[in-house]
């Protein structure tokens, strides 16, 4: 059987952030079905829908740029597939773009994060974070497999940092960061500031994480 395939990008913001991705998954196979969009599914004993979504966004982190891969068996214009599709899905999951896809998943190679820190005293924590960024190593603790079993790995990553920029205001600070976000040298935000926060004079009341963009190795836009 022969099909189109279909890339649908789409912003988690809100209350959206505190679902999972297997979550996720299930709440736009249900929007898909209820939108009536023709679907391809997978041949054989267990046919099941065909989605993939690129780089799986971190439980409790915002985007504007998440993206999903669907296939179409029939024809619906793209216009028409984002009219029913945002209207079938909840309120802070919304449907930006459906395009043809140009690029794989596999060629994202970085990701631009803004992050909000709030705290008491802003300058303190400000002073504490350009101090770490200003060291030769940033280590963190990544989970690896190891034979059966998972360990906790200390990785430097530093070098996956290639722009940062950090702004107080009168609740906290706000940082501005180009992370990689390939297969292997994914950086996850939630990490990066538990790194930059180690060991700070002041505590962190809560953080405010949003993926604003992913992109190639040669800066262009996914898409």
């Amino acid at each position: 059987m022969q099909f189109n395939e279909v890339r649908i990008f789409f912003t988690k913001t809100g209350m959206a952030k505190y679902i999972s991705h297997l979550d996720l998954m299930r709440c736009m196979t249900r929007a898909l079905r209820r939108a009536q969009i023709p679907l391809w599914y997978t041949e054989g004993y267990n046919p099941h829908l065909f989605m993939t979504f690129a780089r799986p966004l971190p439980l409790g982190v915002e985007s504007l740029c998440e993206s999903m891969d669907i296939r179409l068996v029939g024809e619906m214009t793209f216009r028409e597939m984002k009219t029913r599709l945002s209207d079938a899905l909840p309120r802070d999951i919304t449907v930006v773009r459906v395009a043809k896809p140009v690029h794989k998943p596999t060629e994202i190679a970085f990701a631009d994060y803004e992050m909000q820190l709030y705290t008491d005293d802003p300058a303190a924590l400000l002073q504490a974070m350009e101090t770490r960024f200003a060291a030769d190593t940033l280590p963190v603790l990544k989970k690896a497999k190891q034979g059966k079993r998972r360990v906790e790995k200390e990785t430097d990553i530093k070098p996956n940092i290639l722009a940062f920029d950090l702004a107080q205001h009168d609740d906290g600070v706000t940082l501005t960061v180009r992370v990689t976000a390939g297969d292997q040298n994914n950086v996850s935000p939630a990490l990066l500031l538990d790194a930059l926060t180690e060991n700070a004079p002041v505590a962190v009341k809560h953080t405010d994480i949003l993926k604003r963009r992913v992109l190639l190795a040669n800066g262009e836009a996914f898409c």
